[in-house]
């Protein structure tokens, strides 16, 4: 064979392995290397050169994987050498460009990027697939150090360059999208990804899974990210790319800690310290032993001793392998650590550790700065500096997310502050715990949501959501499984698209809660610390009490077996099994009547703040409640910002829905409460046009809450169902929103008590109460009740006071008055 022919097969060889590696198929980009090498070898030294010298580059990939960092090191500089040598300023570029990937591949970003921008000073000689592949990796690690801005320019520019060379595309759209998250675009960050996600390329997606995985991570949603977390870990390991694997290893450890899982996180740390100790990457266990430590010490519970020494080798680990990103996170851990235990001393660096820290990208990074200043806080003053800064940094981004889902899922972030203050707060007045938790649930209340009207493409899966439905109510077994799959496609698609939303709110300052703010209400306000449940009782012009109620697992046991005993009743038929329904349900109340309740009670009315579980209990059975105008609310502030005092008679719409024997019945005495109600049709659009037209709105409906996806929860209509997403899209004016349906007022809890579902997604949409049963009730005392009940509203009575009178049987007293209160005005 001619040399030329050997060195265009050389070459033919190397580009493939080129595309093998660019695709994960590491096997495979060895074999064409090795084929390249040997064509080459068979062609004259002069003409192989710079070939040569760019094989020896790709090979240092595969080096790095067998050999480790300092092999790689090795054969760069050997190509390194020879470029300088022979002037070639496109193989010295090259050269620091490989250099700089491995580096970042060991997690060594600084140095990374240092070796980059010494490519870019040579980047005019670069072919335009070179200068592609520097601009996207010098973009995507620049992201890793905090230089946002020079790296969405690289990326954004690489995307552009790199419009022929569809894989390189792919990378850097993901990774702008990523690198727009940091710098609080999430909207941004997620058309990127979608951008790239819709590009067919034949690629391996497990390091886009990893990154869209750090991005969920970020914005709270832990579920999501496990998910993906453990399909990139996955897919890197069968691509045989260790680091890569333990990196997604430790965000997956990261994701269990924050979930509270803390035996996972800790096994999967353990699993990535063995693997780094086989390769000899000592830095790679430093952040592995790093994220262990942060799972013992910040998951639920009292921290083993010995943690802050732990912390402290790593701090010092971390600064003599010149990684201060790594150094500060164990500083801060070492801080938190050493203010549990009364002999040990923080390194005196650590203040200047945490000021960089709170400078970060990362929400996580920041709120753990701040943690670790408040575990050496011993002034109020400082304290409340630190407490509000937190609370303020996590309302500023989420008054950038329009989508609920996010709104309430951030909030995981600020759990262990919220946990600190908390503590504190339990050794100390009835006032002062009160204003503690008020903080943390304005910190954390709902904004009203401004996500755009529904587009076409929103409005089409929303008519598949409803099709997919209505076929799957008389599916066969088979049909069933496959429409259950199609459906999770489109709620999937639906998320993603409201992740997507841009908000652009002010974040203002909460009101200040005084005592007089409060008026002639009585407040119940639960929070729970230690797993034990604090109260904090106010009665009107007597001090407020902090009351220790009890631990966790008696509670969220009588919770559990009332919820339980009240929802068999609700279907029990006449009959001994009812009565023996019945016995059990009112033992259950007993019980928890006193574990819940104070002795001492005033007569008025009632302001319930429940926390975690309480949340779904029906408050209303408790003996000592069943006579009771009690609303529950969010938090304090809520109920006293959000009430609601109409100057005129409202406008009224009453929608029954199908399968209800009583719908109708019911409806017609609510239309015949007030003046000109309009009975419309039960179709989600006429149900959305109510709500975005009328002051009340009343649907008697079946209702459907979906526990894994609380913002699928449905009511049943005529036109299909109409999902709690869905309302999103509507403004809403309603200021008062019936919902005679089943389980409409039960909602999924998330962290920082945030809770989702179909009455909370209203509350959080702006509409300030809501009236919705926790436990099922039978048709027939809830079309009787709402009669009644709206019978008193229109007589102007204050709506926590007319439930209470129309609800005159256990059952019924499952309805709960939600939000703040709501009183008509009269028509003249």
């Amino acid at each position: 064979m001619p040399s030329a022919d050997h060195l265009d097969a050389a070459a033919n060889a190397y580009r493939q392995a080129r595309m093998a590696i660019a695709a994960y198929r590491l096997t495979e980009a060895r074999q064409r290397l090795d084929e390249a090498r040997w064509q080459l070898g068979r062609a004259p030294e002069a003409d192989g050169f710079e070939l040569g010298l760019r094989i020896s580059l790709t090979g240092s990939w595969l080096t790095f994987d067998d050999r480790g960092l300092s092999a790689a090191h090795e054969e760069i500089e050997t190509v390194l050498s020879k470029a300088v040598a022979a002037g070639r300023e496109d193989i010295r570029a090259l050269a620091h460009l490989q250099a700089g990937v491995l580096e970042a591949r060991a997690g060594n970003f600084e140095d990374a990027l240092g070796q980059l921008r010494s490519a870019a000073r040579f980047s005019s000689a670069l072919t335009r697939e070179d200068r592609v592949r520097l601009l996207l990796n010098k973009g995507t690690i620049g992201s890793r150090t905090g230089a946002l801005a020079e790296a969405a320019e690289d990326l954004g520019s690489a995307a552009e360059l790199g419009r022929e060379t569809p894989a390189y595309r792919f990378m850097a759209l993901h990774n702008l999208g990523f690198v727009q998250y940091l710098r609080g675009d999430l909207p941004g960050a997620l058309g990127a990804m979608a951008e790239a996600d819709a590009l067919e390329i034949d690629v391996d997606r497990s390091v886009a899974r990893h990154d869209r995985a750090r991005v969920l991570l970020e914005a709270g949603l832990i579920e999501e990210a496990a998910e993906l977390f453990e399909m990139a870990a996955h897919g890197l390991r069968l691509a045989g790319l260790a680091e890569e694997w333990a990196e997604a290893r430790l965000d997956q450890a990261r994701c269990a800690a924050l979930a509270g899982r803390i035996q996972d996180a800790v096994r999967l740390a353990e699993e990535v310290i063995h693997d780094a100790a086989v390769r000899g990457e000592d830095t790679r266990a430093q952040e592995a032993r790093t994220v262990r430590l942060e799972a013992l010490l910040l998951g639920p519970g009292d921290p083993a001793a010995g943690l802050a020494a732990q912390a402290a080798d790593l701090a010092a680990d971390a600064r003599a392998a010149e990684r201060p990103w790594l150094a500060d996170r164990a500083s801060a851990l070492e801080l938190i650590a050493a203010a549990r235990s009364p002999n040990a001393v923080p390194d005196p660096q650590v203040a200047s550790c945490l000021r960089r820290m709170r400078s970060s990208p990362y929400l996580a990074t920041r709120v753990l700065a701040i943690l670790a200043q408040l575990s050496t806080a011993t002034d109020p003053s400082s304290r409340g500096r630190l407490l509000r800064a937190a609370a303020a940094d996590t309302a500023a981004v989420r008054a950038g997310m329009a989508s609920l889902d996010l709104r309430t899922a951030v909030a995981i972030h600020l759990a262990p502050v919220v946990r600190v203050d908390l503590e504190r707060a339990a050794q100390g007045g009835g006032w002062e715990a009160l204003l503690a938790t008020e903080r943390w649930r304005a910190a954390l209340g709902a904004v009203p949501s401004v996500v755009p009207a529904t587009d076409a493409s929103v409005a089409a899966l929303f008519s598949d959501l409803r099709r997919h439905h209505e076929e799957l109510r008389t599916a066969d077994p088979v049909r069933a499984v496959e429409l259950r799959t199609i459906l999770g496609g489109v709620e999937r698609a639906l998320r993603e698209l409201h992740w997507g939303h841009r908000a652009r709110q002010e974040v203002g300052k909460p009101g200040r809660l005084t005592r007089a703010s409060l008026g002639t209400a009585s407040v119940l306000s639960y929070f729970w610390s230690k797993d034990t449940l604090h109260l904090v009782h106010v009665e009107p012009g007597s001090p407020a009490r902090l009351l220790r109620l009890g631990k966790r697992a008696e509670i969220s046991l009588a919770v559990e077996q009332t919820i339980a005993d009240a929802s068999a009743a609700g279907h029990a038929p006449p009959g001994a099994l009812v009565a023996a329904v019945l016995s059990s349900l009112h033992a259950s109340l007993e019980s928890l009547d006193g574990l819940l309740l104070p002795r001492e009670l005033g007569a008025g009315a009632l302001v319930i703040v429940p926390s975690g579980e309480l949340a779904r209990l029906p408050w209303g059975m408790l003996p000592r409640l069943q006579e009771r105008a009690v609303t529950l609310s969010r938090s304090v502030g809520t109920f006293t910002t959000g009430a609601v005092r109409l100057a005129g008679a409202p406008r009224v719409a009453v929608v029954a829905g199908p399968g209800l024997a009583q719908a109708a019945a019911e409806c017609a005495a609510v239309a015949g409460s007030w003046v000109d109600a309009h009975t419309i049709e039960a179709e989600p659009v006429a149900v959305k046009a109510a709500l975005a037209s009328c002051d009340v709105v009343h649907i008697a409906a079946h209702g459907q809450h979906r526990e894994d996806s609380p913002l699928f929860s449905s009511l049943w209509l005529h036109g299909g169902k109409l999902f709690a997403h869905e309302l999103e899209h509507v403004g809403i004016r309603a200021s008062l929103v019936v919902l005679s349906a089943c389980g409409a007022g039960r909602g999924r809890l998330r962290p920082g008590d945030e809770a989702l579902g179909l009455t909370s997604s209203l509350l959080a949409m702006g509409v300030r109460a809501v009236v919705a049963p926790l436990t099922d009730v039978p048709d027939a005392l809830a079309a009787r009740t709402m009669g009644r009940l709206h019978s008193r509203l229109a007589e102007g009575q204050d709506g926590a006071e007319a439930l209470a009178a129309a609800s005159d049987g256990l059952l019924e007293r499952s309805f709960a008055w939600f939000g703040s209160s709501w009183r008509a005005g009269t028509k003249d």
